[in-house]
């Protein structure tokens, strides 16, 4: 009888945690600091995804330093990206909070409590240690000092004019033009970032959309396919030409089509797969105009 009670109460416990983790709405996610120095550099995210900018806050930290979740959820990540210690923290609906350098003392897969020390801060950020912390759906990146739950007050200089921070929002694949080529979410845009495999930081050339594997991939406008190959990088890809421009469809796991075959809007190429320098089954999506790559959620009105 003891040991059922254990049983359930842990189960019970369990289920609050794993409850308090996955709020319902992103804007109900409020964050504490996760260590409570001053803010040493604030958030820029930059006019483009692309462009420099500093999207995070680092947080003034000694070394070895606990360092704490700033909300319930349970640990997405905890490792080493480009040779720097990390851990993320998945908050619900897509929501995570980023912390580097931090030498983990947590596991992919555990549940955390607001609060739990997560790991100590190591050198490597900032002269004299610093917390580089971010908040992220993935996609884009946010300010977590705007999403406090204790708000800061800040002193803004005479005549400046106070930002309102962006809401929370899921990048979709909606576009001008055509149907995305697999339903799905954006997992990686289009522009520069570090690579998830090489660790390089170099251009993302093409638009990441998540889906399963065997998922048909559907040419969204009519052309001639130019190109079917094995890629070392790309994996299976196949290359369609259009009146406009060109396309590409990557990391495939089956190619359904040949060289010279024309297809018209909807063909299906062949399924997702996860094939080439990929961590997981997607699809990257390329698009040229004028010999040039563009991101492919701005070409309106197709290559057609």
């Amino acid at each position: 009888m003891r040991t059922r009670t254990l049983l359930l109460t842990a189960l019970v416990v369990v289920s609050l945690l794993l409850t308090t983790a996955t709020p319902s709405r992103a804007e109900d996610l409020l964050l504490r600091r996760p260590v409570p120095g001053a803010v040493l550099e604030g958030f820029s995210a930059g006019p483009h995804p692309w462009s420099p900018g500093h999207r995070g806050v680092d947080l003034a930290a000694r070394r070895g330093e606990a360092v704490r979740s700033a909300a319930a959820g349970v640990v997405h990540f905890a490792g080493s990206v480009a040779g720097r210690p990390s851990v993320s923290v998945d908050h619900g609906n897509g929501l995570r909070t980023t912390y580097t350098p931090v030498r983990p003392e947590v596991s992919e897969g555990e549940v955390v409590a607001a609060g739990a020390v997560i790991g100590q801060v190591v050198a490597g950020h900032c002269t004299g240690g610093c917390l580089h912390w971010g908040l992220t759906d993935g996609v884009d990146y946010f300010d977590p000092l705007s999403h406090l739950a204790v708000r800061e007050v800040r002193l803004l200089p005479a005549g400046s004019v106070a930002v309102t921070p962006p809401s929370f929002r899921a990048a979709t694949t909606a576009m001008a033009g055509g149907a995305p080529p697999v339903p799905g979410r954006v997992t990686s845009r289009f522009g520069m970032r570090t690579h998830p495999v090489t660790g390089v930081r170099k251009l993302h050339d093409g638009l990441d959309l998540g889906a399963a594997c065997g998922t048909p991939v559907r040419l969204p406008w009519a052309g001639r396919v130019a190109v079917v190959q094995h890629h070392v990088a790309y994996g299976n890809r196949v290359i369609v030409e259009h009146p406009g421009g060109r396309s590409a469809y990557a990391h495939l796991q089956r190619i359904d089509v040949h060289e010279g075959q024309r297809l018209g809007v909807g063909a299906v190429l062949g399924a997702v797969g996860s094939t080439g320098l990929s961590t997981g089954c997607h699809l990257h999506w390329m698009t040229w105009r004028g010999g040039e790559l563009v991101d492919p959620l701005t070409v309106a009105g197709g290559l057609s």
